[in-house]
């Protein structure tokens, strides 16, 4: 596959500059009642009320989190990590939040909603990620309203930091009007982003459905990416409480999120819209060039009739140019295989923040190596420091227009961001043991998830 790099964010970096990091994978957990309802319109002040007396308390000590954890089947090690990422208030406090950032020598966040802190959007217990699945209420009014809480308190906690954060919106997306009105919002509040479910999500119109394209067009003209998160999909129901219903959901996921990047591409989305973008956010393992072989090979075999008439070119060409991977928690192989096969310019690393499954790990004090820190060395030591600056920080930049390089590289400096000397080494290993190390993802040896 060809890729296009509009405008290397990192290029004139000297070689013992501080690394410009920006997780493109991070997530908040705003708290019901003292973070959302002051954003509830008084209308509904009631009907807010009703749904958070319905969910009940949150749990929040660390012991009762592994309890209700426990219960959902949840295992006890992936628990015990969840609960001690829990101690944090970043979750939904941004001066928290920046705090744990700085530590971390992060410059900047793309913010998801669902931090593990087990709270909802409001009208929506089971929303992950944008997704419709499985709705807590039939009532589409009350969730569009959940979604419109969430996104201004979202503007808010983006604003307190400026310049450090990418909101990515949610939006009433079975009504596109309503999701083209949301989206003009979002532009105009900052927010930097679309959480986009991937395609056919429950009550979602096709992607190719004519109401789209005013919505696609928008998203162009105002540069919000559609980002897709792994699991913003529809689950495998049937099998879900089976035994080995996890791993048909981990397995459908990464399809589902393929499958919006087909069909925008096959439907050229991106030749009708040439400031489109798309980001698959979470989504393990070294697949995209295999994937883009495919379709440039069906492109190849289906010599006339109505694609190619409306795909001038190849699909790779237009993957190379509008579409990006947050590689969340980066593993080793993974980063090998984007620079061996040239497309690592297309790769934003993602901390995952604050889940498990992460690089970040909750530290009480500051000094200490940070397992982040580790997690970097562990994947990008002894590779080309041009390619490693642009999937930790670079490539980000120019995907997510809110971000300033600039300005950017100035809060490397002030928060003493690691240099490469410092992190982009083989067999950094810090003296005190990381609770949640052996769940982070980003120590992986080989595959997708292992």
């Amino acid at each position: 596959m060809t890729v296009t790099v509009e405008a290397d964010a990192t290029a004139d970096q000297t070689v013992d500059e501080r690394l410009l990091i920006v997780s493109a994978d991070a997530h908040v957990g705003p708290r019901l009642v003292e973070d959302l309802r002051p954003y509830c319109e008084r209308r509904l002040f009631d009907e807010f009320d009703a749904f958070a007396a319905k969910i009940g308390p949150i749990p929040t000590d660390p012991d009762e989190i592994v309890a209700a954890m426990r219960k959902r089947g949840v295992g006890r090690e992936l628990t015990a990590a969840m609960a001690w990422n829990q101690r944090s208030e970043g979750h939904y406090d941004p001066a928290a939040r920046v705090r744990d950032m700085d530590a971390d020598g992060v410059a900047a966040e793309v913010l998801f909603h669902g931090s593990q802190n087990f709270v909802p959007l409001p009208f929506d217990a089971d929303n992950l990620f944008g997704n419709i699945q499985r709705a807590s209420s039939t009532d589409y009014e009350l969730l569009a309203a959940g979604r419109r809480i969430y996104n201004r308190w979202l503007a808010d906690f983006c604003n307190s930091a400026p310049g450090r954060f990418v909101g990515l919106a949610q939006l009433p997306i079975w009504d596109v009007e309503a999701s083209i009105e949301e989206a003009a919002w979002a532009a105009s509040a900052g927010l930097g982003g679309i959480n986009f479910p991937a395609a056919d999500a429950p009550g979602m119109p096709p992607l190719d459905d004519e109401a789209f394209e005013r919505f696609y067009a928008l998203c162009s003209d105002q540069d919000l990416p559609l980002t897709t998160h792994i699991s913003a999909a529809p689950p495998t129901h049937r099998y879900w409480r089976s035994p080995y219903g996890g791993a048909i959901g981990l397995v459908d996921a990464g399809w589902w999120c393929r499958r919006s990047l087909t069909i925008l591409t096959l439907m050229g989305a991106f030749e009708r819209h040439r400031n489109l973008k798309v980001v698959l956010t979470e989504h393990p393992g070294a697949w995209l060039v295999d994937a883009v072989e495919e379709l440039d090979s069906i492109y190849d075999y289906m010599q006339s009739g109505p694609l190619r008439a409306s795909l001038p070119r190849r699909p790779g060409e237009y993957i190379g140019e509008h579409v990006w991977i947050g590689a969340s928690f980066q593993s080793r192989p993974e980063a090998e295989d984007a620079v061996a096969r040239g497309y690592s310019g297309r790769l934003m690393w993602g901390s995952d923040y604050p889940h498990a499954e992460g690089t970040w790990c909750y530290q009480e004090g500051e000094g200490g190596v940070r397992m982040t820190h580790v997690a970097i060395a562990n994947t990008y030591h002894d590779l080309p420091l041009t390619e490693v600056r642009g999937m930790l920080g670079g490539n980000a930049v120019d995907c997510y227009s809110r971000l300033d390089a600039g300005g950017l590289r100035d809060v490397a400096e002030r928060i003493g961001a690691p240099r490469p000397r410092e992190v982009l080494v083989a067999g950094l290993e810090p003296e005190q043991e990381f609770p949640n190390r052996r769940t982070s993802m980003a120590f992986r040896t080989h595959g997708h998830w292992a």
